[in-house]
């Protein structure tokens, strides 16, 4: 009775596994998610911005990160091939970005650098 059990779970796990090699990679869409963060000026925001998006993303993540800034609001889009890279690039993201924003909080924006003039 053990070998029929345990060749009935083979049988479940190789149709699943057929049923996923069928579908066509091109009609997978991306998962994607939209993430809004408010600071207390547009200087903060520019200066999170800045600090996060600097590396570019690995190769084998497959996951892309899109910042824009909507007056002080920090406007993050981040898509990955799956939900599984999603969750670990979104994971990921939050723990530099919870960094990078106590950061600003203790230290303050950079001031904005005046040009020197020689005279």
């Amino acid at each position: 009775m053990g070998d029929t059990a345990a060749d009935g779970a083979d049988s479940m796990e190789s149709d699943e596994e057929i049923s996923e090699a069928e579908e066509p990679v091109l009609t997978r869409q991306p998962a994607v998610a939209r993430l809004e963060v408010p600071f207390n000026t547009n200087r903060e925001a520019e200066v999170v911005r800045n600090s996060l998006q600097v590396d570019p993303e690995p190769k084998r993540s497959g996951s892309s990160k899109t910042f824009t800034i909507k007056e002080n609001v920090l406007c993050i889009e981040i898509s990955s091939p799956d939900v599984r890279q999603l969750r670990t690039a979104v994971c990921s993201f939050m723990d530099l970005l919870h960094l990078v924003s106590k950061t600003v909080d203790q230290f303050g924006p950079p001031a904005q650098q005046s040009k020197k003039m020689c005279v």
